[in-house]
């Protein structure tokens, strides 16, 4: 240590002498022994390279270098509580911010509940919401540019980032009401052969799965119109354009548009994970919101489950 720096000890013990008076209050207050303390102010002052106090009376008096030097001190041990409070908020919840980035059938739909139940119990967290597309929320979650990610699984195994799954999605069919499919309790490939089809992207991986087992089986869809979103597609339905095959979540939550649901087989396997960058530890923000998170919505979707199965048992 250099001949000048104050140990945190010292200035602690010049600290209270400032507030106190004498040093046998200071020892007292520090729970130290007075000779402590007044060997503290001797090498404090040795290091200050000017007087600190002056003796009157059984008092310490403090020169104006000495008051001059404990506003310093007093700035830093302000900066010392702010830390230690804003560790308590950290800790406690009543602070933070979470990036979250998930994929449309998702954030258009369940998200904003969620986040909503999440934010009445912590409302001094700042939540910033994120709609892409699965492909580019595992890259962000790569590249560190995000807190939590919801996409869907990506063949692709990336290694810098972090996956948990969240819940299985397999798709259903929609179509308009009064539509002749309504007429089955579960729509099978076959049953879309020379329909008019509302197709999500090509580069959904839904739609890729689908277009493979179409082909694969022969089945010729009369593909109509072609659209990004499965909110998009379900309007589409609703104003007879034609049927489609999308996420149950964004269907279930467009039940009240005059549409049908019906479960479609074979099922695809479409499944949502929670991904976070590697090799970065969690804050305990984000922590507690991937649990709400997780429950929240495997709750959400065992109801919606049982409930486009009763569709299908009418």
């Amino acid at each position: 240590m250099n001949e000048g720096e104050f140990t945190p000890r010292e200035i602690e013990a010049f600290a209270a002498v400032m507030s106190h008076g004498t040093t046998t209050k200071a020892a007292d207050a520090l729970n130290i022994t007075q000779p402590a303390v007044s060997k503290m102010l001797v090498n404090l002052t040795n290091k200050a390279g000017f007087p600190l106090f002056r003796n009157h009376r059984q008092r310490l008096i403090p020169t104006p270098e000495a008051h001059m030097l404990y506003a310093e001190v007093q700035r830093m041990f302000e900066t010392v509580r702010g830390i230690s409070t804003a560790a308590k908020e950290i800790r406690e919840l009543r602070s933070g911010r979470l990036n979250i980035t998930a994929l449309p059938a998702f954030g258009l739909t369940l998200l904003p509940s969620i986040v909503a139940s999440f934010t009445r119990e912590y409302p001094d967290v700042a939540v910033t919401i994120d709609i892409r597309s699965s492909s580019t929320i595992v890259q962000r979650a790569s590249r560190n540019q995000l807190d939590i990610g919801v996409a869907a699984e990506v063949n692709d195994e990336t290694s810098s980032v972090v996956r948990r799954t969240l819940t299985a999605t397999p798709p259903v069919c929609i179509m308009p009401k009064g539509h002749p499919l309504s007429r089955l309790s579960v729509i099978q490939a076959d049953d879309l052969d020379g329909l008019d089809f509302v197709s999500l992207g090509s580069g959904d991986p839904m739609r890729r799965q689908l277009d493979a087992l179409c082909e694969e089986r022969g089945i010729k869809r009369s593909l109509k119109v072609e659209a990004a979103l499965s909110n998009t597609c379900v309007n589409l339905v609703a104003n007879g354009v034609g049927v489609s095959v999308i996420d149950r979540l964004s269907a279930w939550m467009a039940r009240d548009l005059p549409i049908e649901i019906r479960d479609f087989h074979p099922q695809l396997d479409i499944n949502l994970s929670v991904y976070r960058p590697w090799g970065t530890i969690a804050s305990s923000v984000a922590e507690t919101f991937i649990e709400h998170l997780v429950q929240a919505t495997r709750d959400v979707m065992n109801t919606v489950d049982r409930e486009i199965k009763s569709l299908s048992e009418r």
